[in-house]
């Protein structure tokens, strides 16, 4: 069966020497082969089963705001669009706790017979107050830490102690050539606990870069302190610079796929600095460690993602969600901005989601022909998935007329697609592409303030390639 990577060439980074795909959004190498209405059908309709990535890998799209500020021009494979469409908010009501909720909604195109479709999977918001949760801190202190990467790193793990509560387990694994157990099993006192704020204040950056050995100390050190019932994350923070020791991908990823199936889940935390920072090592490692992949251009961006979102990047509401569509016979996958769909529902890997977030795909369907479109025909969506704890089988499904989906208004719809335009021009830049974005991003905000468009107008403004009109 067809398996096709999306927007981005598929799961993880290229490295930065590899060239850009020749064509970063389309839906497969079939995307524009023959496509009569007379070859298909019309008692088959078409069902394909979608991967955005993990709701929670949001580096790319801050990497890239950072080298944009220093006036540098990203390269093309280092754009994830599923990740910008995670990393910035799509805002959709939650359901009830415990229940996932499908919302898709249609836009017809300039051209006959596309339609912009766009499904928001919405988890429940993050109950309050949280579970226990059992942190271990893996930080590099290799030389290549020094400066900015390090002032990164210290106020990260500022940030996860000040959302930390009394109870909470924290271990602390210092690593360069060699590595350090510098806490364990140390339950803190309550948010910003002196004792773990110490010890990350006095890191320093000197020496190798042992990465995979780490990485074993610190899962070690998650298995000792291992709690049923509480989140266990592993927290790596690098700028991905392994030099020393084993630096396989594959085999750093399996210590992380391993733990998987005792539910301690690595969350990776790219330290930069973005012009010489290894997306690809770490983008490998986070997705087969199954939790969030994020970026930090600043300090500030530590508060962001591990006070305001961290929930977000540290929870779990629903485990390996897979989610499924059925279109009308006449209708294809033209452009697909996830990161993979297939026919095939085992070649697809399932995404576990956060709480208080969404599931994105934004794609764009095509017809045969314009004439046969039926506003009378269905479009239906399932999402299925398993409780975090408990692995108890869940689904939700939603059954909907193109005419009730192409007639209802969509500012989710609206937002998604100035997203996913800024990322794909940063693919091929143009002043024609840009021009293109900043007009989608205007049209989305329809007179209403949105500082996260406001950000992505005056990032394009400050790409080189820009050329103001």
């Amino acid at each position: 069966m067809p398996n096709y990577a999306g927007g981005s060439s598929g799961g993880q980074a290229a490295p930065p020497t590899a060239p850009p795909p020749p064509d970063g959004n389309d839906a497969g190498a079939d995307a524009d082969a023959p496509f009569a209405c007379e070859s298909l059908d019309k008692d088959s309709p078409v069902i394909l089963y979608l991967s955005a990535d993990d709701s929670n890998s949001m580096g790319s799209p801050v990497q890239i705001r950072e080298l944009l500020n220093m006036g540098i021009t990203p390269s093309a494979n280092l754009v994830r669009t599923y990740e910008f469409l995670n990393y910035y908010r799509i805002q959709y009501p939650a359901p009830p706790a415990g229940e996932l909720s499908i919302l898709p909604h249609m836009a017809e195109t300039a051209v006959p017979g596309e339609i912009d479709l766009q499904l928001g999977v919405r988890s429940f918001d993050a109950v309050k107050p949280r579970r226990p949760i059992t942190v271990t801190f893996v930080l590099d202190t290799s030389g290549s830490m020094d400066g900015e990467p390090i002032k990164r790193e210290r106020a990260t793990v500022a940030a996860i102690a000040q959302s930390l509560a009394e109870g909470d387990i924290v271990n602390v694994v210092t690593w360069n050539t060699d590595n350090n157990v510098v806490l364990a099993g140390h339950k803190v006192t309550g948010p910003n606990d002196e004792q773990l704020l110490a010890k990350a204040n006095g890191i320093q950056a000197s020496g190798g870069t042992d990465l995979s050995s780490g990485l074993a100390a610190g899962y070690k050190l998650a298995e000792q302190h291992y709690g049923a019932g509480r989140i266990n994350r592993v927290i790596l923070i690098s700028d991905g610079g392994a030099n020393v020791g084993v630096t396989d991908e594959g085999l750093i990823g399996l210590q992380s796929q391993d733990a998987d199936k005792e539910g301690i889940y690595l969350v990776g935390v790219g330290a930069g600095p973005a012009e010489y920072y290894n997306d690809g090592l770490m983008d490998a490692v986070t997705d087969k460690g199954r939790g969030a992949y994020v970026y930090l251009d600043s300090t500030a961006e530590a508060t962001r993602m591990f006070v305001d979102r961290f929930d977000e990047t540290m929870e779990v509401a629903a485990r390996g969600v897979q989610v499924e569509i059925t279109l009308p016979w006449y209708m294809r996958m033209y452009k697909f901005y996830g990161e993979e769909y297939s026919t095939n529902p085992e070649e697809i890997e399932p995404q576990h989601l956060a709480p208080s977030d969404a599931m994105i795909f934004n794609q764009v369907v095509k017809a045969c022909d314009a004439s046969v479109l039926n506003m009378d025909d269905t479009v239906t969506v399932v999402a299925r998935w398993k409780t975090p704890l408990t692995y108890q089988s869940r689904e939700v499904k939603v059954t909907t007329t193109l005419a009730e989906l192409l007639a209802a208004p969509s500012p989710q719809l609206a937002k998604g697609k100035a997203i996913v335009a800024y990322a794909e021009a940063l693919k091929q830049p143009s002043a024609e592409a840009f021009t293109s974005a900043l007009a989608q991003i205007e049209a989305a905000k329809a007179g209403a303030p949105d500082a996260e468009l406001d950000e992505i107008a005056a990032l394009i403004k400050k790409h080189p390639s820009y050329a103001a009109p």
